[in-house]
């Protein structure tokens, strides 16, 4: 085969050409750290780093979710604690009313106090945590509690995504912790269905649902029957254990107070008497939704250490993918520095050759 000098000069230049790009694609290495600079550096590589990052930013998103969603649970769950003193404080006065020792005097002096706590209550049931409203349900801009205790809200629940497929209520509507509906296990009060829709044709059965449900709470609402309680004047209270007609087994706080105050205030002690039991069970609502709550968290909580994980693992793979090996990296970059140097210096004898050096 014969060689000209085209050729040569055009092997030469492609071998130059060839050991500089090697050696610009490692210093760049070196510089940034990083070996993979583009896809086509490594196709499948680069998908998975692609889409760990991706996943990187739902699960920061997901953090931010539960950030929000426990300081709003435990700003509830405070709340209610302050809501089981209160009852605790209230149980405490009517059983020192409820004693023959007592008289008209004491206990309208203790009745004073109850109705001071009927106000504290009453304040925390129209909380807030930043705008929004605890207890309103999907209603967080209005106050869902009249000075009069009558609910304005709903019974929504506000789900946040805590992890992929995984959605968790931030939020007890203010009828279930205050007024006792749908407390109980035979109760029929239809509580917000648990799963979340997924895409339109969910979201379609999902309203149709919705609206299913608020005609039956309409109806269990129309036939929710308000029994005597004490000194029964104005609005009652439920003294039984379970409603007769819809077996709803809550009570409603705000009645309560407001029959124990005028049982109170009349010297009716056998009303006093009465409303002992139900401040067992007030006591016993509270600390039931206050149990949903840590449930929750301890929901929440689980969820973050597993984001933190798979957050850690994520950066685990993609560096190992992505980021290039110091000591190799400097090794193959002097060895690729010396290969152009042999190749320069190769090329500068083999180019310079000409016939005229052998004609003399």
């Amino acid at each position: 085969m014969r060689i000209t000098d085209k050729m040569t000069q055009t092997q030469v230049l492609k071998n130059i050409q060839k050991n500089r790009s090697e050696l610009a694609t490692l210093q760049n290495q070196a510089a940034t750290g990083k070996k993979l600079q583009t896809p086509s550096d490594d196709p499948t590589g680069a998908a998975k780093v692609l889409t760990n990052r991706t996943e990187e930013k739902n699960l920061q998103q997901f953090e931010k979710n539960i950030f929000f969603a426990k300081n709003f649970l435990e700003t509830t769950e405070s709340t209610l604690g302050q809501l089981a003193d209160s009852l605790i404080r209230t149980k405490e006065l009517a059983l020192q009313a409820a004693s023959d020792t007592v008289g008209a005097p004491q206990r309208s002096m203790i009745g004073s106090e109850v109705e001071q706590i009927k106000s504290a209550i009453l304040e925390m049931s129209n909380r807030r945590s930043g705008e929004r409203y605890l207890f309103g349900g999907f209603k967080t801009q209005t106050p869902p509690f009249t000075k009069d205790g009558e609910y304005n809200g709903d019974d929504g629940e506000m789900k946040i995504q805590n992890q992929k497929g995984s959605f968790v209520a931030m939020n007890l509507s203010g009828n279930r912790v205050f007024l006792g509906r749908g407390v109980g296990p035979d109760n029929t009060y239809v509580r917000p269905p648990v799963d979340v829709p997924e895409d339109t044709a969910q979201l379609q059965d999902y309203k149709l649902a919705e609206v299913d449900r608020e005609f039956l709470n309409k109806q269990e609402d129309e036939n929710y029957i308000e029994t005597r309680g004490p000194a029964s004047v104005g609005r009652v209270q439920t003294m039984s254990q379970k409603d007769p007609v819809t077996g709803n087994e809550g009570v409603n706080i705000f009645s309560l107070m407001q029959s124990l105050d005028v049982a109170l205030k009349t010297n009716d002690k056998f009303a006093i008497q009465e409303a002992l039991e139900p401040l067992d069970q007030a006591l016993n609502q509270v600390n039931l939704m206050r149990a949903e709550i840590g449930g929750r968290v301890n929901v929440l909580n689980s969820a973050t250490e597993g984001i933190h994980k798979q957050t850690v693992d994520n950066k685990s793979i993609t560096s190992q993918i992505e980021d290039a090996d110091l000591f190799e990296t400097m090794t193959q970059l002097s060895k690729a520095d010396t290969t152009l140097k042999g190749t320069l210096e190769t090329s500068s004898r083999v180019i310079g050759m000409n016939l005229l050096d052998f004609m003399k």
